[in-house]
């Protein structure tokens, strides 16, 4: 049977960062948990105009280590009581870091990944994992005088991360009403920034989420030609800090295509995260339309948008379908 519940002091589980009240709240004003007696699932719902359409912000979270069959059934249970008590018309992309054991049958299922990495105080340890070239290119930016500081300057680090997406010729940037309101209600206690720097110039600037165990790169930026090493350096300085202050154990780079094909710039992106001896976690996600008339039309009024804004809109699905060898097929 399946509940869904309001409020997390309702829920008798700890829950990891992206299933928390406080980071589902910056999202959207309204949010909830699909709950069964084994499994609980964290969800934002966003009204635009007509449309109404979930997004899912974790995987279904397992509280008593239950099967992957036991998953697929909460999951369709889960797509029947949102189609019987009309919650939403479509369930979009779940967000990048969700990786699902298995997926609803009347869904819209395909295959994602991140990579993950386990971290360490000790900064030694960490850049071992590192492959030589890029071990040398750090230990070069550090000697030729590279500074990786802690920020709070959200201003210049939402515009370089902007400005990042949008030379990466993503249509859907960073909203950044959302990003103030993470900023003021997360930052220190479940927010952190990072930004590089060389020759009192801005190289790059990194944005990680984290909870007691985990810590996510959510948003990073660069100028378009970094000093060499430094970006490695950033996130190197960032997971020691982590895991000496905040005892972290893991550090998610959230998202990754598991079949990207090679010679893209999005390779090239995968490559840099694996190269820091991160391993690569593979899954599910999926997509289910329960309105197709209000999925075409809101698709419809998107492109249109873009369209008057001289953006050639693509689906983030088609889009990583296209970037993968077997078009992330199941």
């Amino acid at each position: 049977m399946i509940k869904l519940i309001r409020k997390e002091n309702e829920l008798d589980s700890i829950l990891p960062f992206f299933a928390q009240e406080k980071y589902l709240k910056t999202k959207s004003s309204v949010y909830g948990w699909f709950v069964s007696d084994k499994f609980i699932l964290p969800f934002v719902l966003f009204n635009t105009y007509i449309f109404k359409r979930i997004v899912f912000t974790t995987e279904p979270i397992n509280k008593n280590h239950s099967s992957i069959k036991e998953e697929e059934q909460f999951l369709n249970d889960m797509q029947s009581f949102i189609k019987e008590n009309n919650i939403c018309d479509f369930i979009h992309k779940p967000q990048p870091s969700a990786i699902f054991r298995t997926y609803p049958k009347e869904s819209n299922a395909f295959r994602w990944g991140t990579f993950q990495l386990d971290i360490a105080i000790d900064f030694e340890e960490m850049l071992a994992k590192v492959n030589s070239s890029q071990r040398r290119s750090v230990r070069k930016a550090i000697k030729d005088g590279v500074i990786i500081t802690k920020t709070d300057d959200y201003e210049k680090v939402y515009n370089l991360c902007n400005k990042t997406l949008s030379r990466q010729s993503i249509p859907l940037l960073i909203d950044k009403n959302e990003f103030i309101n993470q900023y003021k209600n997360l930052h220190l206690n479940s927010m952190i920034m990072f930004e590089a720097t060389y020759e009192n110039k801005l190289e790059g600037a990194l944005v990680i989420f984290f909870d007691n165990e985990n810590a996510f790169a959510e948003y990073a930026g660069s100028v378009s030609k970094p000093k060499s090493g430094c970006l490695k350096l950033l996130h190197l300085h960032a997971m020691q800090y982590l895991a000496q202050n905040h005892n972290i154990k893991k550090f998610d780079f959230v998202g990754a295509i598991p079949d990207i094909k090679e010679g893209c710039k999005e390779a090239g992106i995968q490559k840099f995260k694996k190269e820091f001896g991160a391993t690569i976690k593979e899954g599910y996600q999926f997509t289910t339309i329960i309105s197709p008339f209000k999925y075409y039309l809101f698709n419809l009024c998107l492109k249109t948008n873009f369209y008057l804004k001289g953006i050639k809109y693509v689906d983030p699905v088609e889009r990583n379908k296209n970037l993968s060898e077997s078009q992330l097929k199941i």
